[in-house]
């Protein structure tokens, strides 16, 4: 099979993908509203104010939020209150997570055309390890970026910036692939390229945003012609 693929079209070839999980490589199973309900209420629990919490905060927002004011006030504690929530809502989608169409067969064909793999995913290590394994694709990925890897999560650019480093390659010949907002504002901030997923965890209308360099409606299409 011809190792450039889609890449032809941009005349441009990466060296390394890396991926999102949720939404990207799996079905987006994450109870976003409970999640985010359970995560104020341990925050007032722990004795702090949600004051300074938008109404429409994401669970990312949260999770920004609660590293900065854990590092305010040196309360490891309470950051592990709140790691302690997020951990439960990945049990939780762990035990109906399933492959998206195309997942494997495309992870197992861009290994082997000799492009370095790698994930970068908002979600922590107690589930993502027995998730690789479950599913049986442990066995692709050359780095593995978890939420507990960083102090905030995406759209900021820290588990991207990691993955480079590991991967000890330039930003230019690397492409982010991920189904959200803030999959392609971490592939924007980091510097690297992003590729679009449709049919994840948002569906995007791009008239008025920046495109990302590549929308694919399957993931199939990274390896065929």
């Amino acid at each position: 099979m011809d190792k450039i693929n889609i890449f032809k079209r941009f005349n441009w070839l990466p060296k390394a993908i890396l991926f999102d999980f949720e939404g990207t490589l799996v079905t987006f199973e994450w109870k976003l509203n409970k999640g985010v309900i359970a995560l104020l209420k341990e925050i007032q629990l722990a004795g702090y104010s949600i004051e300074k919490i938008s109404q429409d905060a994401t669970y990312v927002d949260i999770h920004n939020f609660v590293s900065e004011l854990s590092e305010k006030n040196h309360d490891l504690t309470f950051k592990e209150r709140i790691d302690n929530i997020y951990d439960r809502f990945d049990a939780d989608a762990l035990t109906r997570w399933d492959l998206n169409k195309g997942a494997k067969k495309t992870l197992h064909q861009l290994k082997n055309d000799n492009f370095l793999i790698g994930l970068v995913t908002n979600v922590g290590s107690k589930a993502i390890i027995p998730a690789l394994k479950q599913l049986g694709i442990d066995s692709y990925f050359k780095v593995l970026i978890t939420r507990n890897d960083v102090n905030k999560l995406k759209p900021n650019p820290d588990g991207l910036n990691i993955a480079i480093h590991k991967l000890n390659i330039s930003p230019d010949l690397i492409l982010f692939v991920g189904d959200s907002f803030d999959d392609i504002g971490a592939a924007k901030n980091a510097g690297i390229r992003s590729c679009y997923l449709k049919g994840g965890q948002d569906n995007i209308d791009f008239r008025n945003r920046e495109k990302p360099f590549i929308i694919i409606n399957s993931l199939e299409q990274l390896i065929n012609n």
